[in-house]
């Protein structure tokens, strides 16, 4: 994966895009589902942020475990989003709706100039309509909102085939989060050094600074 506009800390640190692997998983998924049970009101966790789970579960195989371990023994939900379509791992789960499946979607022109090494628009409007069948509560994330020419067609154009191809089933129970971008002349300096040859998307004239920043995954 290489898209252009995410900036993570393996990034920052190394100039380098890598894929970030933690090895004590049944330590940290103690200490979930210890937060879990103890809160008085369900809790909802992102595990999402640090990698995209789908594309590590390729590596790792984590996912599965992951899923069926909370699931089983834990109040709440865990959520995460994607730009991947590889989710025939997680389709058969005993997941007990308490994973919260998120596709990122964004223009396919959008997706192949800057989402480089991601999955493509129809692929992950077909995984999303699969999680949901499978019985996930699922979200579509349009994220981020890049302000490329003509964006605003673009995403008209979207909205409406998303009508046309989505599931009923999706359209009925599908919540959408908007996300615009974030993105200065540090993620700038930090992307045109890992991906020299990438789409510019900084416009400096419209991106200034307000106020303190925070890094965008």
């Amino acid at each position: 994966m290489r898209c252009v506009f995410i900036v993570i800390w393996s990034v920052i640190t190394t100039s380098v895009p890598i894929l970030r692997i933690f090895v004590n998983r049944e330590q940290m998924m103690e200490k979930l589902i210890r937060t879990a049970n103890q809160s008085e009101n369900p809790l909802t966790f992102e595990i999402g942020s640090n990698s995209d789970l789908i594309l590590e579960n390729v590596v790792t195989e984590n996912l599965p475990w992951t899923i069926e371990q909370f699931a089983a023994n834990a109040k709440g939900k865990l959520t995460f989003p994607t730009k991947f379509d590889m989710i025939s791992p997680l389709l058969s789960l005993n997941h007990q709706q308490k994973v919260i499946f998120r596709m990122r979607l964004n223009p396919e022109t959008i997706i192949r100039k800057v989402a480089l090494g991601t999955s493509r628009l129809n692929q992950r409007i077909m995984a999303l309509n699969a999680m949901c069948d499978a019985g996930y509560p699922v979200g579509i994330l349009l994220a981020p909102v890049i302000f490329v020419p003509q964006w605003k067609i673009l995403y008209a154009e979207l909205i409406s085939h998303l009508a046309d191809t989505l599931s009923s089933k999706v359209k009925k129970s599908a919540f959408i989060e908007i996300i615009f971008m974030t993105y200065s002349y540090v993620h700038h300096a930090i992307n045109t050094e890992a991906f020299p040859n990438a789409v510019p998307l900084y416009d400096k004239q419209d991106m200034t600074g307000r106020g303190r920043g925070k890094i965008l995954v």
